[in-house]
């Protein structure tokens, strides 16, 4: 069963404007690069994973792809699901992973957590403290559509189960932790701490 990996990025100068209160323009948009290359290479290493492909909504973002030796096509639409669904179908593959691109805490062990959960049909959804997903995993690769935002989780549970699907809901530390408001940002870096300290 071959899997893609898909990797949505909006326009840089879209991106994170809840952390505005911390951040200004330029550093959002270097935050943002960063994040996303972390997450593009996490993904490439992951073994499971046969093609990783990032749907972006701008030139730096098709730059940042091609940076991190993925491939990219640009999004259809603003609208982040629209932009998922385009990018899935033309990702191919048995089965798709979606990943958020703005967790500083993964790893490969999330990922293969992710992949190594669930059955043929069926979904698997990575949750976020707040409610979203950092991770979806889908067999077929279009076999819910995309309901990224606020409290997706459950929309995408929702989903598998009106056509009939098992859905797996799991909960990983590197999935965990995206970054959208500036509390995100010192919990993210307090559960780095933790982790690091775990590993002494």
């Amino acid at each position: 069963m071959s899997i893609s990996a898909i990797l949505p990025l909006k326009a840089l100068d879209r991106s994170k404007q809840r952390l505005a209160a911390r951040l200004d323009a330029g550093e959002r948009q270097a935050l943002m690069a960063r994040l996303f290359t972390h997450v593009a290479r996490v993904c490439a290493a992951t073994p499971g994973i046969d093609r990783v492909c990032a749907v972006v909504g701008d030139a730096t973002g098709a730059g940042l792809a091609r940076s991190a030796g993925i491939e990219w096509v640009a999004e259809p639409t603003p609208d982040l699901n629209a932009a998922v669904a385009h990018a899935t179908a033309r990702a191919g593959g048995d089965a798709s992973l979606v990943v958020v691109t703005d967790l500083p805490l993964l790893r490969v062990a999330d990922l293969t957590f992710v992949l190594d959960c669930g059955q043929w049909p069926g979904v698997v959804v990575a949750a976020t403290r707040d409610g979203g997903t950092g991770a979806l995993l889908r067999r077929p690769r279009a076999a819910v559509a995309p309901a990224f935002g606020q409290r997706s989780a459950a929309a995408h549970l929702a989903a598998a189960a009106r056509v009939g699907l098992r859905a797996t809901l799991l909960s990983s530390r590197g999935l965990r932790h995206d970054v959208d408001r500036p509390a995100d940002l010192d919990a993210a870096a307090d559960a780095g701490r933790s982790a690091r300290a775990d590993h002494r």
